[in-house]
């Protein structure tokens, strides 16, 4: 069973007026056509604090093991800041749902953004497969407008806070950075702005109707695509319809997962494609920043997956030019019968510039090697240059790079895994390479990187000039300062473990995190868990016989950081809460002007530091005795 809760809330201040029905229309008649949904919908004078909150718990109640769950919204948010409650709900931004007040006075009515996020996870426990979609502005974290300034929280405040859980109690609920199994698609990123289109009977949010459109054009067949598709057609036709690119829609969560669905496609990462407005061609978001070289051949992919969920390969084209955080691609044969609309998936089909890798061992490993799109064997086990040797150890293959090693069962399924993790270390070696070339340049922001140590003991600073001892256990916090020069930074944070693979710190806005001049997050901070901090674990099918050498890289660029095609963007933990924003300024460069269609924005400046470190296989009490 299929189960969905709609909740619209509308809003009569004459300078945001919001009525949510056609949103609610198309996102239902979609859910009918599909089939095997049981709906609930919330609007009009019942989209108070009450009933929203009833809905939740009436789904959650409803949830078998075998269902999927849906959570949409269409409205408004907010973010308030309590002078007269202790933490967790005072001392900190709370970020909430608007719900229905009377009449146009403004007062504090909302679902919290923790009562959300623990519903979502306790629906998670049950069946696994929950998705939220939040069609309002600034929804990546749930937030819209500046921060409201309240020195009296209202009585149902007060009440709540009285009978919120113990930090600690709800510590397998809440996630540190970004709950890894909810998929959450957002019509905007946390400092962006969502636009509805204005329709009989009020007003169709753009990410509702784009979101609509995509899974009817794929003719609703939600078994053959996946949310990664979707978002990057979703956010392209948004920002191909605007002008310019204040609506960047996020996906966290499981990108490769089908609609609705637990099922994953095996698919490669991708990255999205913004077609010329005239003739062939066009550009991906991707550049000299994310590894992509001139020559390079990436593949444009239909909407929906093959019977074997598969891509659909609709043109070839190779790389002509790179910029920072674009790239430009021409059809490969000259000319193609395909006129991709924007936002196709693209999908890097051969690197110009491959990987060496010798092999030691029958045909089947140089075989599986030349699958690979970075990827190239060489006979000799240790030819001059190489980087990565595959070896056959009797019913295992080993592979071997600098420091690191692995072993997998000789089998197809170990194989591919083999191959798989060498094409991780190709990824990590590009990114380290970027960060590199960076090296000696005075970067546009600070980071302070934390042991936590527990509650009530001061952090301990770790000195980033010099490669730490860490422990498997250790908790980490990472603070990032903007500096004073106007502007907004987009921030990623990448973790390439000892396993020698990268993936993503904070991956609640994979694109990067919007922070302003003067302004700081902190990644691994929870106000509602007792255990704070980023824990450092040990990756399975790594040797723990020693300690081995971890990196922490932190890209920073003027536009956003598309890195799907690198890194995994399946975290091991969710949701930070940082310092208040100051009120977002409409000067900041990114109004909504439409601008000629010459691919995606340029960004004029980018940076990155490294905080390098060991990780020690054993806690840190039983090395220290």
């Amino acid at each position: 069973m299929r189960r969905a809760l709609l909740v619209g809330v509308a809003d009569d201040h004459p300078k945001q007026q919001f009525r949510p029905g056609p949103s609610l229309d198309a996102i239902e008649r979609l859910l009918e056509d599909l089939g095997g949904w049981t709906i609930s919908r919330i609007e009009g004078a019942r989209a108070d604090r009450t009933t929203i909150l009833a809905g939740l718990v009436e789904l959650e109640a409803a949830l078998k093991r075998e269902d999927s769950a849906l959570f949409y919204f269409a409205g408004h948010g907010g973010i308030v800041e309590i002078g007269d409650l202790p933490p967790p709900l005072g001392g900190r931004p709370v970020v909430y749902l608007a719900t229905v007040r009377p009449g146009t006075q403004w007062r504090l009515e909302g679902v919290l953004d923790i009562e959300l996020s623990l519903a979502l996870a306790r629906m998670d426990l049950v069946c696994t497969n929950v998705c939220a979609i939040l069609d309002c502005c600034y929804s990546a974290r749930m937030v819209r407008g500046p921060v409201t300034r309240l020195p009296h929280a209202p009585a149902w405040l007060r009440d709540l806070a009285a009978v919120l859980p113990e930090p600690g109690s709800c510590d397998l609920l809440l996630h540190p950075t970004s709950h890894p199994n909810i998929v959450r698609l957002a019509a905007s990123s946390s400092l962006r702005t969502s636009f509805p289109d204005r329709v009989d009977g009020g007003h169709l949010g753009r990410l509702t109707r784009l979101f609509t459109e995509v899974v009817r054009e794929a003719d609703l067949q939600t078994e053959r695509i996946t949310w990664d598709a979707v978002a990057h057609r979703v956010r392209e036709q948004a920002i191909w319809r605007l002008g310019c690119e204040e609506q960047w829609v996020s996906l966290a969560g499981p990108r490769q997962r089908l609609l609705f669905s637990r099922a994953e496609a095996p698919l490669p990462r991708s990255v999205g494609f913004v077609p010329r407005e005239h003739g062939e061609g066009g550009w991906i978001r991707a550049g000299a920043l994310q590894g992509v070289r001139v020559g390079d051949e990436w593949g444009l992919a239909d909407l929906t997956l093959d019977d074997d969920l598969r891509p659909r390969w609709r043109a070839r084209m190779r790389v002509t030019a790179v910029d920072l955080d674009r790239a430009t691609l021409e059809p490969c044969d000259g000319g193609a019968d395909f006129s991709p609309p924007p936002g196709v998936s693209a999908l890097l089909l051969s690197a110009a510039e491959r990987e060496l890798v010798g092999v030691d061992g029958p045909a089947e490993l140089r075989e599986a090697v030349e699958r690979s799109v970075r990827l190239v064997s060489v006979d000799d086990a240790a030819p001059p240059g190489s980087l990565t040797v595959l070896s056959s150890r009797g019913a295992a293959v080993e592979v071997r790079g600098g420091a690191r090693s692995a072993l997998f069962p000789a089998d197809a399924s170990g194989l591919a895994s083999a191959v798989e993790r060498m094409e991780a270390w190709a990824h990590a070696r590009t990114l380290i390479a970027v960060a590199h070339s960076k090296a000696g340049s005075r970067p546009p922001f600070s980071l302070q990187v934390d042991r936590v140590l527990g509650r009530g003991v001061r952090p301990q600073r770790l000195d980033r000039s010099a490669v730490v001892r860490l422990h498997v256990g250790d908790r980490l916090r990472f603070t990032i300062q903007a500096g004073p020069t106007p502007g907004s930074w987009f921030v990623t944070v990448i973790l390439i473990d000892v396993a020698g693979c990268p993936t993503l710190l904070d991956a609640a806005e994979p694109d990067g995190r919007e922070i302003l001049a003067g302004d700081r997050v902190t990644l691994g901070v929870h106000p509602h868990r007792d255990q704070q901090g980023i824990e450092l674990r040990w990756p399975a099918g790594v040797a723990a016989d020693h300690s081995r050498p971890a990196t922490v890289i932190v890209l920073a660029s003027r536009r956003p950081i598309c890195l799907g095609h690198l890194v995994n963007a399946t975290p091991a933990a969710g949701i930070p809460r940082d310092v208040p924003r100051r009120p977002r300024k409409r000067t900041r460069g990114h109004a909504p002007q439409p601008r000629a269609r010459t691919g995606p924005e340029l960004s004029p400046d980018w940076a990155a530091v490294m905080f390098r470190h060991e990780l020690d296989p054993r806690p840190r009490d039983e090395a220290n005795p």
